[in-house]
C-alpha cells in the first residue's frame, strides 16, 4: 500500500505540476517555431506531410486517437504493478526511473512551454482528435487542468520506451520482444495526430535512456537478485 501511494503521489504531483507550468501561450508558439526551423535544418522528417501522407489510408484515425488517449496511462500503471508483484528485484530500480523522468519532464515543461503541431497555424496540420475523436482535452489551450503547451518532451514516448524495456529486460519467452512494438507505434502516433514533433520523442527517449543508464550505476538499485542478495548480505555480517 505504502508502495502505491508513493507512485500516486509521484504521478499526481507530475500532473499537477504540468498545471502550473501552464499559462504562458506567446513562449510556447515562438518555442514552437524555433523548433520547426531547427527540425527542417536538422533534416528531420516534415510532421505535416507525414500526416497528410497517413490520411490517405481511411479508418486508422480513430483507433491512432483511442491508442494516444487510452493506452499511455494504464500501460505505465500494469507495468508497475507488473514490476512490483512478478519482478520485485528490479522495482526499486524502476521506481527511480519512474520519479527522475517525470521530474526532468516537469522541469522541462517550466523551462520550455511548447505548442503542440496541432496548434501551429500555417503548415496544414489537421487536429486529428478534435475533428474524429474522442479528445484528451476538453477545454480549450490554457484553460482546465489540462496542460496543451507541455509538449516538450514527450513522456508518452518515453515511458512507452521504458515499458519495452522492461518487458524485454525482466520478462521471459520471445513473447516479450513484442513489446518493443509498443514505443515505435507510440511515437509514430503522437507525431501523425500532430500532439508531438519528432523532437518531443527523441527528448523523451534520451531522458529515459539516460535515466537508465544512471541508475545502472547505482549499487543499490541493482536489479540482479544475486547482486541484491549478497548486498544484504554483507549488511547483515556488519550489523552483526
Amino acid at each position: 500500500m505504502l508502495q502505491v501511494l508513493l507512485m500516486g503521489v509521484v504521478i499526481g504531483a507530475y500532473e499537477l505540476g504540468r498545471h502550473f507550468a501552464d499559462g504562458r501561450p506567446s513562449d510556447a508558439f515562438a518555442h514552437a517555431r524555433w523548433l520547426w526551423d531547427l527540425e527542417r535544418t536538422l533534416h528531420l522528417p516534415d510532421e505535416s506531410a507525414f500526416q497528410k501522407w497517413s490520411l490517405g489510408w481511411d479508418g486508422w484515425v480513430r483507433a491512432a486517437n483511442e491508442y494516444y488517449v487510452r493506452v499511455h496511462f494504464p500501460a505505465i500503471v500494469l507495468f508497475m504493478g507488473w514490476m512490483w508483484f512478478r519482478h520485485r528485484e528490479g522495482w526499486p530500480r524502476v521506481r527511480v526511473v519512474i520519479a527522475v523522468t517525470a521530474a526532468a519532464a516537469l522541469a522541462l515543461h517550466f523551462a520550455f512551454p511548447l505548442a503542440p503541431p496541432r496548434m501551429l497555424p500555417g503548415h496544414g496540420f489537421i487536429d486529428l482528435m478534435n475533428v474524429y475523436g474522442p479528445s484528451s482535452y476538453s477545454s480549450k489551450p490554457g484553460e482546465g487542468m489540462a496542460n496543451q503547451f507541455a509538449a516538450m518532451p514527450s513522456l508518452h514516448v518515453g515511458w512507452a520506451l521504458l515499458v519495452a524495456w522492461g518487458a524485454v529486460h525482466y520478462g521471459r519467452g520471445r513473447w516479450r520482444f513484442i513489446m518493443i512494438a509498443h514505443p515505435i507505434l507510440t511515437f509514430l502516433i503522437v507525431v501523425v495526430t500532430a500532439n508531438h514533433y519528432w523532437t518531443d520523442g527523441i527528448v523523451g527517449c534520451t531522458i529515459v535512456v539516460v535515466t537508465l543508464w544512471a541508475t545502472s550505476r547505482v549499487p543499490a538499485l541493482s536489479d540482479r537478485k544475486t547482486e541484491r542478495t549478497g548486498m544484504s548480505l554483507r549488511r547483515d555480517s556488519v550489523g552483526a
